[in-house]
């Protein structure tokens, strides 16, 4: 590690100016060697103190509190495994990463020394997030940009483009890798982030001052400005975070001390302690035979030199009423006290939780809009494609790599299937709260209400799969509302832990109630329609002549009083009689509604309003044709999770809970709340799907199980209703 820096005295009050400077528009250096007196506050707007480090900060024999002694029974078993694992530290080629750069390379002369650059690194199987981020980028107005290429298929589409990019040394370690798309759990991941830190070595030896990003990361605001707010303008670096704990990040108190910084986000300035800080990292990178030890990893490591707990040293004073606020936000001893560094607030540089779970941003729009958004905290990736990221940015309305013509545009052959949004979602009683509180018993509203609004629309989604491929069209799915969380631990009300006061219900990404490598699988061999995310048709790329060439379908609910109605359905008041409504009943075939739609057949939307019911959908003409679609439709259907309660867990007295040293922590989440493995319920038969079976007994469980598959369609097609219908 570096050598420490001098303690730092506490640095005063700045007087007031009579011309006060502008703020810089570009990053200042936090370099030892700038002046004071060139970092201009204004006293009224920033009150804050640089405080020096503990007198222990970088005393000897201070253990890292990150580091794992697998030698030490008291760690959890799992830990000292993954701590085991050992791989062969990166082999360079003619050491591609020891060199140092000595003059700025063609591809980077549009960047400035003492100015910042925006940085992505991509290899081409992730081109379509990388053409998602330069417009994002572009449309912000942020400049300049480069992406540093991975391997010559990105060098290629960048220079297509004309995207400043360049081979970045030490590509050769990325070479034969075998998988298009580097998951963290990929060998290549670790190899990958050698060259990355490499690069940031580099830019920084030519004193730019990088804002770099990973590839799956939106720009939504230009974040310079605050970069350069009051404590932050001393950074000599600054970092998102994994926490997803928004109220206790707001205090700024270090309540996310335990949660990992995350380097998707990352800010360097070309100071003498960020220099010595990235030869360290990319060293270590390089160099460790820790499987995991990967860029990330061990940046956490190592800002943790020195720090013998989770918590870092605070490196600023501010007064109480101010902390956390704009300017105001805390820096740290990070490294032995040889690094200042910034946390980036978990709401404005968001992360896959804060953004696209708990949705604070819409939720609480005054505590501002983010700057950032990184696809974490996300499932559904595969070694072939980021299928969860690209449907949570399709969600939102942020992905831009998309052809006008998947939004209808300039192609009068794409017509869509609309499931109405109320048509798919539960209406419980109205003396009922509409959402979760966060009481102990909270839970037991949410679980039931959660698999019971999944049945319902597990079953409208899959007779609107088999209508869209009758019909011909592209289906639209409907808004989910989820009532809890998924997560790869226990949940506290029905949420994360650390996230335990959002609202629930929240609008749930695909990848929580979906298989969505599976669903795309079957989409691209063609024996599944193709689909659009909910919410598609309120994208402005959508023609405004698509949304108004439009038809609806009532459907007969049989008395079904469970879901909602659209305002245009004659159950929501609407008009039965239109020109533009037709009617189907309840238990009909794909042939009838073939044949009650043919006067909409030229109309680019035509919208439904229910399909929920068990026997709503008969399904095809013939039994092979029903179990055909069945077994596709099962498999982009059928998506497993266990709801595992703090609440009904604590009640037992926590067993399994590792609260004694006999009886070490083990992240078998399953196995605490019910003494068995998940395997071994689902072999024994205690575990039924969609049904709320084990709370309220005494069974010794505390987990429930989505999801319920909704009754295949060739036994529906022998129903009741199916049969009344063939009469």
């Amino acid at each position: 590690m570096p050598k420490p820096k001098p303690e730092l005295k506490p640095k005063p009050k700045p007087k007031p100016k009579p011309e006060p400077k502008p703020e810089p528009t570009t990053p200042t250096p936090a370099d030892e060697n700038v002046e004071e007196d060139e970092y201009d506050f204004e006293e009224d707007e920033y009150d804050f103190e640089l405080v020096p480090p503990p007198g222990d900060a970088t005393a000897a024999g201070v253990v890292n509190a990150q580091v794992v002694d697998v030698t030490d029974a008291k760690r959890p078993k799992w830990m000292r495994e993954m701590w085991s694992q050992t791989t062969a530290a990166v082999n360079v080629d003619a050491h591609e990463l020891a060199g140092v750069v000595r003059e700025t390379p063609e591809a980077l002369s549009h960047a400035k020394p003492g100015e910042s650059l925006f940085v992505t690194f991509a290899t081409e199987s992730v081109k379509d997030f990388v053409h998602t981020w330069i417009e994002s980028a572009r449309a912000l107005k942020l400049s300049p940009l480069f992406v540093g290429a991975l391997d010559e298929g990105m060098l290629k589409w960048c220079e297509d483009r004309e995207i400043p990019s360049m081979l970045l040394s030490g590509n050769s370690v990325l070479k034969g890798r075998g998988r298009k798309f580097i998951t963290a759990g990929d060998e290549h991941f670790k190899k990958m982030g050698s060259v990355k830190t490499k690069f940031i070595q580099d830019l920084l030896e030519l004193n730019i001052a990088p804002i770099l990003t990973d590839a799956d990361v939106t720009w939504l605001r230009d974040p310079r400005p605050y970069f350069n707010k009051g404590t932050y303008a001393l950074a000599d670096a600054l970092v998102s975070t994994d926490c997803i704990d928004i109220p206790g990040d707001a205090r700024d108190e270090n309540a996310c001390a335990h949660v990992n910084f995350n380097t998707g986000v990352l800010h360097f300035r070309p100071s003498n302690a960020s220099k010595a800080f990235v030869e360290t990292w990319k060293n270590k990178v390089a160099s460790s035979t820790i499987a995991w030890m990967r860029d990330q990893p061990a940046f956490n490591l190592l800002t943790h030199e020195g720090v013998p707990g989770h918590a870092l040293s605070p490196a600023t004073a501010v007064p109480r009423e101010k902390k956390g606020k704009p300017g105001h936000r805390m820096l740290y001893h990070a490294a032995n006290a040889s690094l200042l560094l910034g946390v980036l607030p978990n709401w404005l540089f968001g992360n896959g939780h804060t953004y696209f779970v708990q949705w604070h941003h819409e939720t609480h729009a005054a505590d501002g809009a983010p700057y950032s958004v990184h696809m974490t905290y996300q499932y559904g990736d595969t070694g072939a494609y980021a299928y969860g990221k690209r449907e949570r940015m399709r969600q939102a309305g942020i992905w831009r790599a998309d052809p006008p013509a998947f939004y209808g545009d300039g192609d009068d052959d794409v017509k869509f299937l609309v499931i109405a949004d109320e048509g798919a979602q539960m209406r419980f009683p109205d003396d009922e709260p509409a959402t979760i509180g966060t009481d102990r018993e909270a839970h037991r509203v949410a679980i039931a209400r959660h698999l019971q609004e999944d049945k319902l629309r597990r079953t409208t989604v899959r007779n609107g799969l088999a209508l869209a491929k009758a019909l011909g069209r592209v289906l639209v799915l409907p808004r989910a509302r989820c009532y809890c969380d998924k997560i790869w631990n226990n949940l506290n009300a029905c949420r994360a832990p650390g996230a335990e006061t959002f609202t629930l219900p929240y609008a749930c990404p695909m990848d929580h109630i979906y298989d969505l490598p599976r669903w795309f699988d079957d989409v691209g061999r063609g024996v599944l329609p193709d689909f659009r995310e909910p919410g598609f048709l309120s994208d402005a790329r959508v023609p405004s002549e698509v949304r108004a060439s439009r038809g609806r379908i009532v459907v007969d609910r049989a008395g079904d009083a469970r879901a909602g109605y659209p305002a245009w359905s004659s159950g929501g008041g609407g008009d039965a009689e239109a020109e533009d409504v037709v009617r189907l009943r309840h238990g009909f075939t794909a042939a009838d509604a073939v044949a009650a739609t043919a006067a909409l057949a030229s109309k680019r939307v035509v919208e439904v309003d229910y399909l929920g019911g068990a026997e709503t959908f008969c399904g095809f003409a013939a039994d092979a044709k029903n179990a055909e679609f069945d077994a596709v439709a099962t498999r982009a259907l059928t998506n497993d999770q266990y709801y595992c309660l703090t609440e009904p867990w604590h009640a037992m007295g926590s067993p399994r809970g590792g609260r004694s040293a006999s009886d070490p922590y083990e992240p078998q989440v399953v196995t605490r709340h019910c003494g068995a493995s998940e395997e071994d319920m689902i072999r024994s038969g205690r575990v039924t799907r969609g049904e709320v079976t084990h709370l309220g007994t005494d069974d010794g469980c505390t987990c429930e199980w989505g999801f319920a598959r909704p009754k295949p369609l060739t036994e529906v097609s022998k129903g009741e209703a199916c049969k009344a219908g063939d009469a």
